[in-house]
């Protein structure tokens, strides 16, 4: 079967279950700190062009995790559109194959940052494609162009093939869950958020709803191991 979330498309095997569904509820934007020195002339807002916020919900990635193992991870495609990749984050269930596309004119020399060997060397040409099997749980990997500092892209590896990515305001589905008892986590860029868990029962039918509140501590990077 082959779930689709815009650019990201992951080929599983999943058995008809419930539905959940919430919205995510982030925290405000913060404002700009004041500038430390102020040069020649006071700043000024740009009556033109408002200044665009912080695309949180871009840059998540909500896990729900059970007891059962994946089944059938199949593959997850990620498609490099010119300058960024089309989802920055994405979620691949542990043993897929996470096979990157050039939907774009360009030709990029991507590398693993973790592992430089994950990738085959050389160009990824237009309508190519290259990959890499995504194994160790709770594993991350950085992806790039270091000849395109600006493009960079994140992949976690999950004990799941039950992920969704948000809409710009936080909306989110998951389809064809068991019915049972489950773990929620919520993956920002580069790491889990730093808050509690939440907990969720998903009925065999119809739709159950969670709408997890997320404070602004919960972006503080992870305290480092001891």
């Amino acid at each position: 079967m082959l779930l689709s979330l815009g650019a990201l498309s992951v080929m599983i095997a999943v058995a008809h279950g419930g539905t959940l569904v919430g919205k995510l509820d982030f925290p405000q934007t913060p404002s700009s700190a004041p500038p430390a020195t102020k040069g020649f002339l006071d700043r000024s807002e740009n009556p033109f062009a408002p200044v665009r916020p912080l695309d949180i919900a871009h840059q998540v990635v909500v896990v729900v995790e059970g007891d059962e193992k994946p089944v059938a991870p199949g593959q997850v495609m990620w498609d490099l559109v010119g300058e960024s990749f089309a989802r920055p984050v994405v979620a691949a269930p542990a043993g897929a194959e996470v096979v990157i596309r050039n939907v774009s004119k360009v030709p990029r020399t991507l590398v693993v940052k973790e592992n430089p060997k994950l990738l085959d060397p050389g160009p990824l040409n237009p309508t190519a494609t290259k990959s890499f099997k995504a194994t160790d749980v709770g594993k991350a990997f950085t992806v790039g162009d270091k000849d395109a500092p600006h493009l960079v892209g994140h992949v976690v590896v999950v004990n799941t093939q039950f992920v969704a990515y948000p809409d710009e305001s936080g909306h989110f589905e998951i389809d064809n869950i068991p019915a049972g008892a489950y773990k929620v986590r919520i993956w920002y860029r580069d790491n889990w958020l730093q808050r509690p868990e939440d907990e969720v029962t998903v009925s065999a039918k119809g739709k159950t709803e969670l709408n997890p509140k997320i404070a602004a501590a919960a972006f503080a990077p992870p305290a480092p191991a001891k």
